[in-house]
């Protein structure tokens, strides 16, 4: 079995655990602050819903931008200019003084995210040997889990302690271990001499984003006037040009030849749903947990502390066993099993005690999320040539923060009072549709 050389192999991988775990919790901790931004700050339900969308929408819209960057102008560069970025927006936005302005600064945090996200995962694939890469994303898997468990309820104790503003100023020190971490392991390398940016793509990525989840959270809200389809409308004809644009182009922002790999196809259409499925419901589980059930902010952050735990344990060895057996049924089985811990939770209410209430469906939600992210993961970027490391990388993340954007969007439909048993049986499906596309179209 191939061994990490602990000066260069375990600090690169050291660099992507931290460098995506700012990112990751820049989108999990803001979740547990939502009833306290809105008493504070005076604002409606749509407007959590923004603060949230918010961020994701220029993730999503930017990280296949992000990705190109990393490519052209070298990882590491851009993994240290994207970290100093992301440390001072995060200042920027603890000292918001209404919605609309934290609305405005967490999408310009986004950005900062989406160029730091591909290349944090991207270094795994471009700058590790061939056989560490699985083991390494496993490790990866495990320590951002571990962080990803004391981020939020390090934050729902900071809200409950002293402000929501704490949980931004909670990235400044993972940030600048993820800055120390960059200049110590990751490698330069050279700048493309001829830096082909696709523009316009990017803007069309972001017209189909923005404009699907404007329409898909002020439509409801407001009777859906014709503004908000037309909104919705654009969006998907955004979405229609902007894969006849990249169609077309020698140096695009997505190499549509990538698909043509069934791995790779199949498992970015999985991470899609499981991820909407993932985003969606954590939105919801923890505004309705505080709401509905009383739980302070840091018995909500801590609700969920179990699947951290069991992914942090178990991740390595279903690594190691989805490189031996192949990924085909751990991806498929994973999310049936997030699906029914969904359900498991869809009975909250006010009587809701944690032993019996929430704990049972958070631990066949962890075994499902222990199953599949591992192998979701690696074989996404196993299916992707070294060079297109970077593009790979952003393509798998920013499906990954699409699915939350849209899912979180879609939950206004039915109204806030049919928010959660409805938005709980769509996450349920969505996962579902994930577990079968992996075991229909995944090679073993």
């Amino acid at each position: 079995m191939p061994r990490l050389r602990a000066s260069t192999d375990a600090l690169i991988i050291a660099a992507a655990i931290m460098g995506s775990s700012v990112v990751m919790l820049g989108e999990s901790v803001v979740s547990l602050a939502l009833p306290s931004i809105g008493k504070s700050l005076g604002v409606p339900f749509t407007s959590l819903q923004w603060v949230a969308d918010g961020y994701n929408l220029t993730l999503a819209s930017c990280i296949l931008f992000g990705g190109a960057l990393g490519d052209a102008l070298g990882l590491k560069r851009v993994y240290l200019w994207s970290a100093w970025a992301f440390l001072a927006l995060s200042v920027v936005c603890a000292l918001a003084w209404s919605g609309l302005t934290l609305i405005l600064f967490r999408a310009v945090l986004g950005v900062a995210g989406a160029l730091l996200t591909p290349v944090s995962l991207a270094v795994l694939n471009a700058q590790l040997p061939k056989a560490l890469r699985m083991r390494a994303i496993a490790y990866w898997t495990a320590a951002t889990s571990i962080v990803l468990a004391a981020g939020p309820l390090v934050g729902g104790y900071l809200v409950d302690m002293f402000s929501w503003r704490a949980i931004f100023l909670f990235n400044l020190p993972l940030a600048l271990i993820a800055i120390a971490l960059g200049h110590a392991a990751l490698k330069e390398q050279p700048v493309r001499s001829r830096l082909d940016i696709d523009w316009l793509g990017a803007l069309l990525a972001f017209l189909f984003l923005g404009g699907l989840t404007f329409g898909l959270i002020e439509g409801p809200a407001n009777n859906w006037p014709p503004m908000m389809i037309a909104a919705v409308v654009a969006g998907l004809a955004c979405f229609v040009a902007f894969v006849w644009w990249e169609r077309r182009l020698s140096s695009p922002l997505v190499d549509l030849a990538l698909f043509k790999n069934r791995n790779f196809a199949a498992t970015n259409s999985a991470t899609l749903f499981l991820y909407a499925a993932f985003g969606g419901f954590g939105f919801l589980f923890s505004y309705f947990l505080q709401t509905v059930s009383g739980f302070s902010a840091t018995a909500a952050g801590a609700a969920f502390l179990p699947v951290s735990v069991m992914l942090g344990i178990a991740s390595g060895q279903v690594g190691e066993y989805a490189s031996r057996f192949g990924p085909r049924w751990f991806m498929g089985t994973g999310p049936l099993f997030c699906a029914a811990g969904m359900l498991t939770l869809l009975p909250l209410g006010a009587q809701t005690t944690y032993l019996t209430g929430v704990l049972p469906g958070v631990v066949l939600f962890g075994i499902g999320l222990t199953l599949t992210v591992a192998p979701l993961t690696a074989t996404a970027l196993n299916s992707a040539p070294d060079e297109k490391s970077g593009i790979a990388s952003a393509i798998n993340n920013g499906l990954a923060s699409a699915g939350p954007l849209i899912a979180i969007a879609l939950l206004g439909l039915g109204g806030i009072e049919h928010a959660y048993i409805l938005g709980v049986w769509t996450c349920a499906v969505l996962a579902v549709l994930a577990g079968a596309l992996s075991f229909a179209f995944v090679k073993t």
